[in-house]
């Protein structure tokens, strides 16, 4: 057999490093193979688009996926050293019940058919443990808007969706709530709560989408639903506390006069990471909500996300820096939690 010497090859192609390009290489090379096809007959110039698009949107889901890492860095590094491994296995084992949650139930909760006509706009009873045959007008809905992707791909990327709004709560509890009762609450919002919102918006009979309710993106279905779960359990829970050296005892971190006392973050440099990681995974978030791809309105959306999280935290780097808490200087945590 040939060595790496025989080959001859440089040196900086023994380093691993190139081989993460190859899954983007090889996305690229089939996207351009599909389009390359184009000399054929209109039916299989249909068929080359809703390739593309259901390429389009995978790719998405894999970004909104990567957020979980995101979310994993950023609340591991805020916390405290002591809690950072109870964070991360928190946030690798959320999407893995949602995943189960939102196939055995949520899905057809959100999306699909009812056979009772009043309750339809309310909640679907149909293609659990994602039963194809109880989307059919979901799939009908996805065709005459022109977005013909495979019904899987479409559960994929509502999933991801699912995961994220469960993910939301975690950095609101984060080291007030033990992992199991965590992971129950999960599987709830995932498998209930987020579904039944999901199918007032989102379906094609919901009620709040009769209504002529926008929601793009999961503003309201995955942001509100998973916002005020959070703010609730933050409610319930009560602040963190630390531990008091005077008398040796844990107390709440706010004192009896309101006061704070600052819990530091123990790893900045873990949570900036997952804040860039978050900030591509919105490209995804929003950019794969289209559904299809259209390059002129993906250019739009995309452009004014960035623009979005780059003004919200130049906002924050300079209302920090004019405050004295702050010794006059940007806080990198604040930059951080407002991107």
């Amino acid at each position: 057999m040939l060595t790496i010497k025989k080959l001859k090859i440089p040196k900086k192609w023994r380093l691993p490093s190139w081989k993460f390009c190859l899954p983007l290489i090889a996305t690229i090379l089939l996207v351009w193979a599909q389009a390359a096809l184009g000399e054929t007959t209109s039916n299989d110039s249909a068929e080359q688009l809703n390739t593309i698009n259901t390429i389009w949107v995978l790719l998405a889901a894999f970004l909104v996926f990567f957020m979980n890492a995101g979310f994993g860095m950023l609340e591991a590094g805020f916390c405290r050293y002591k809690n950072a491994a109870n964070i991360l296995t928190k946030n690798l084992l959320v999407f893995s019940i949602a995943t189960l949650a939102f196939w055995v139930c949520g899905f057809a909760l959100m999306m699909g058919n009812s056979p009772i006509d009043p309750i339809d706009p309310i909640v679907g009873l149909n293609g659990f443990f994602f039963h194809e045959g109880g989307f059919s007008n979901y799939n009908d809905e996805l065709k005459e808007l022109g977005k013909n992707i495979p019904l899987k791909a479409a559960f994929f990327f509502q999933l991801v969706f699912a995961g994220t709004a469960a993910t939301i709560v975690s950095g609101a509890v984060a080291e007030r709530v033990k992992l199991k009762a965590f992971l129950w609450f999960s599987f709830f919002l995932v498998a209930l709560s987020y579904p039944i919102t999901g199918h007032w918006v989102w379906a094609p009979n919901g009620w709040l989408k009769q209504l002529g309710f926008l929601d793009f993106a999961g503003s309201t279905v995955v942001h509100a639903v998973g916002g005020m779960a959070a703010l609730v359990g933050a409610w319930l829970l009560g602040p963190r506390k630390y531990l008091r050296k005077e008398d040796d005892k844990m107390v709440s971190r706010y004192k009896d006069d309101g006061i704070r006392v600052a819990i530091r973050p123990h790893n900045l440099s873990m949570a900036t990471l997952g804040c860039f990681i978050l900030w591509l995974g919105w490209f995804g978030f929003n950019g794969g909500s289209l559904l299809e791809a259209d390059p002129e309105q993906i250019s739009h959306i995309l452009l004014t996300t960035n623009i979005a999280a780059a003004t919200a935290g130049l906002t924050a780097a300079f209302t920090t820096s004019r405050l004295e808490r702050f010794k006059n200087k940007p806080e990198l945590s604040m930059i951080i939690l407002v991107d």
